[in-house]
């Protein structure tokens, strides 16, 4: 799955960026409690001076995609 996601973002020319966090992608956070979830990736982009979630998703790379498609990602 994960790798289809990568495939998908360079198909609509969108680059995952990629960051120093424990998920290791921008605007991607690894949810508490990870190992009893089915979805504990949570994307989240900063509009307008607030923070906001964009869904949970099973791997950190679909997070990273949807995260990319925001207009602030």
């Amino acid at each position: 799955m994960a790798s289809k996601a990568r495939q998908q973002a360079q198909a609509e020319g969108l680059t995952l960026r990629v960051s120093e966090n424990k998920a290791g992608y921008f605007g991607v956070s690894l949810l508490s409690q990870a190992g009893t979830r089915t979805k504990p990736y949570q994307a989240a982009v900063k509009c307008g001076g607030k923070m906001v979630r964009l869904g949970n998703f099973a791997t950190a790379e679909e997070a990273a995609l949807c995260v990319a498609r925001s207009p602030e990602g």
